[in-house]
């Protein structure tokens, strides 16, 4: 399972990679993306929660805002949701 990381969040994606998580760039990734990390919400997601579940099954996805939540609270979800 990869998470896929927004453009403009390389610090966040270094700590990531360093905790062994493979990230992908968003949009990018290809298959399997479990969590998926914007910064630069556009009209697609504009009205997303700081957590959000899209899909069902195995194809669901986790979205998180990190615009609205602390690196502290993203690496909580992460670890949460990539087990």
């Amino acid at each position: 399972m990869k998470i896929a990381i927004q453009a403009g969040l390389s610090e966040l994606t270094q700590m990531l990679r360093a905790k062994g998580y493979e990230v992908v760039p968003f949009r990018d990734g290809g298959q399997n993306i479990r969590i998926t990390i914007l910064n630069d919400v556009d009209e697609e997601y504009e009205e997303i929660d700081p957590v959000t579940f899209m899909g069902d099954g195995e194809g669901e996805m986790v979205l998180l805002d990190a615009s609205r939540l602390s690196q502290t609270e993203i690496f909580a979800y992460v670890e949460k949701y990539m087990q």
